[in-house]
């Protein structure tokens, strides 16, 4: 999963991201294909980035993962002479600033606290993983709710009674991180739509009841704790 980073944390890291050139990339556009050489990490400063890999047996590409606002992706570049494990691909019109790998990996090692926030986003996205796979076994709702959930915690606003997402998914994206067919992922948003859990806008979506949304997911998301953000 993509590393969210607070710049204002880390002195170097802010210079790294005050200097980058903003980049701007279509929707569907390439930013870069697997196996290539890995010397630049991005952080999203607007819309958001799929990470796919081939679907088996086919050319089209399935989304694994999701960057977006105030998330690094890439960080493969951080390692000497390592290659791309995904393809990412602009999921919308979007903006990224390119990072020099080398640069980030001396802001890490200039500041311990950094570098803890850092190794802390592997373990918590290692935790993330393990609570995906074990959830397995649950049923395609129950997976399409843990994704959403997922989402919102991570890019979403929340006020401690309503989480708002202000960028859309496609059915599409939602169904391959949920391990689920797109007509359930419609099927499933539309139910929590007319039950009035979430509220849909143009680009945007609000999670009205999320403790309802969490008790449709899997158990393992059901004891993930929440925590309140302000932007």
């Amino acid at each position: 999963m993509p590393l969210k980073v607070i710049p204002r944390r880390d002195r170097k890291l802010n210079k790294l991201i005050k200097a980058a050139k903003p980049e701007e990339y279509r929707k569907g556009q390439n930013i870069f294909l697997h196996s290539d050489n890995a010397d630049t990490l991005f952080l999203v400063q607007g819309g958001h980035i799929r990470l796919t890999l081939p679907r088996t047996g086919k050319d089209v590409q399935r989304t694994v993962a999701i960057a977006g606002p105030g998330e690094i992706f890439g960080e493969e570049a951080i390692t000497k002479d390592e290659s791309r494990r995904y393809t990412a691909v602009a999921g919308s019109a979007c903006t990224v600033l390119p990072l020099s790998g080398v640069g980030v990996f001396k802001a890490l090692r200039g500041s311990p606290t950094t570098l803890d926030v850092f190794l802390s986003s592997y373990d918590r996205d290692l935790a993330a993983s393990r609570r995906m796979a074990g959830s397995s076994g649950s049923s395609s709702k129950a997976r399409i709710a843990d994704v959403v959930l997922d989402l919102a915690y991570r890019l979403g606003d929340d006020d401690g009674r309503r989480i708002r997402l202000g960028h859309w998914f496609t059915h599409q994206e939602i169904a391959d991180l949920a391990g689920a067919h797109r007509s359930t992922v419609t099927t499933a948003l539309n139910d929590w739509i007319y039950e009035g859990v979430l509220r849909q806008y143009p680009r945007a979506l609000t999670i009205a009841k999320p403790g309802t949304l969490r008790k449709a997911g899997s158990e393992a998301s059901r004891r993930r704790r929440r925590k309140k953000t302000s932007r």
